[in-house]
């Protein structure tokens, strides 16, 4: 790895492929410091996020990544390295628990950032960060501000740099702020939320649990930001148009985005999201049957991407689903690969067997309805 320039500050930062570690990450870059990344591969179930880190840390073009194996499952001791149960709520919009969970790694974030301290003297850096928040994590004894400070000292007390005068800080700008707070902060610094994952117990395709503590803690944030947003229904087809461009056929001819007749006619009910007054998000639902009573088909439902993973498209859907209610029957659409962990984390089932859709490409049938169970 290349050394900052002349005066250049770099920073170590705890990148776990979270909203938080990457929140940091993207502020540490906004105040001027090259950003080194340290993914710890401590033999956690939840092994999406991994690959999360991954896909964040070359999203946001760190200086450097590395991705350190310390398997701490030797010492158990946590859900999250044993065999022990991930604890779940038995709704997404439960409150979550001020006491230490046992979700709680011992000692993790002592032994993360001592790992860090040593990357960063390795590196002639100076600076650490943290995604540490003490609001929304108060039942974690090593998220709190009195650990942040003494860890601090610890910092200065063990390293040749502390000692001979150059001393180390560690950066921890969320730790004050509440999930939204975090998700309005990530948003402004244009981090690629959609990337990130918040969860302790995916499934095999990487979605997530919607019932443990971190989900609970993102979905109740992301509600009450998506709240900000307006949603209007029963719009001309004409107004999904240019969302459904930018988003669903880009590099195609704009005619593309136009589903013919069924597009206008009255049974057929679309939907704008807007936030500031910009559209930001779409959606279409149009009579089309299926077996099971599937009477409904979901199409043009997209989000611009600088909006995506910040609840929007889970209010879209909920709209859908609102009004399939209402209506009394159920939704099914075709969705692409990269759509399917966000239908299915709304309720929808895969069926079937991939296909593809020519000059678009690999899809599948996914189903939901209100008798479904998630």
């Amino acid at each position: 790895m290349e050394r900052g320039g002349e005066g250049q500050k770099c920073a170590v930062v705890l990148l776990s492929g979270g909203l938080d570690s990457a929140t940091v990450t993207a502020w540490l870059q906004r105040e001027g410091f090259d950003v080194i990344g340290l993914t710890v591969d401590y033999g956690q179930k939840h092994r999406a996020e991994l690959k999360a880190a991954v896909a964040v840390a070359s999203a946001l073009k760190v200086k450097e990544h590395l991705v350190m194996r310390l398997d701490l499952r030797a010492m158990g001791g946590s859900a999250l390295t044993s065999d022990l149960e991930v604890p779940k709520a038995g709704d997404a919009l439960a409150e979550v628990s001020a006491d230490i969970p046992v979700t709680y790694v011992p000692a993790r974030n002592t032994i993360f950032l001592s790992l860090a301290l040593g990357l960063a003297e390795a590196r002639g850096a100076h600076d650490l960060g943290i995604g540490v928040n003490a609001l929304d994590y108060s039942g974690y004894p090593d998220c709190r501000p009195e650990f942040v400070e003494k860890f601090g000292e610890l910092a200065n007390l063990a390293t040749r740099e502390g000692v001979e005068g150059r001393p180390m800080q560690v950066h921890t700008p969320l730790l004050k702020l509440s999930k939204v707070e975090i998700l309005r902060l990530a948003h402004e610094l244009k981090v690629p939320v959609h990337m990130t994952l918040s969860c302790y117990d995916p499934n095999a395709n990487g979605a997530p649990c919607k019932l443990c503590d971190a989900c609970r803690l993102r979905i109740q944030a992301e509600k009450e930001f998506a709240g900000e947003a307006v949603m209007h229904t029963h719009v001309p087809a004409q107004r999904t148009w240019h969302v459904r461009h930018r988003n669903l056929r880009q590099g195609q001819a704009f005619e593309t985005v136009d589903y013919g007749e069924i597009d206008r006619i009255g049974s057929t009910m679309h939907m704008v999201l807007t936030l500031d007054d910009k559209e930001i998000g779409c959606a279409t639902i149009m009579k089309e049957e299926r077996e099971g009573g599937f009477g409904y088909r979901i199409r043009g439902m997209a989000v611009d991407e600088e909006y995506r993973g910040y609840g929007f498209g889970r209010r879209l859907m909920e709209s859908c689903q609102n009004l399939a209610q209402e209506l009394q029957t159920g939704l099914w659409c075709n969705a692409r690969n990269n759509a399917i962990a966000a239908y299915v984390a709304c309720g929808f089932a895969q069926v079937g067997e991939e296909f593809d859709i020519p000059n678009i490409g690999p899809h599948y049938v996914l189903e939901w309805s209100d008798s479904r169970p998630e």
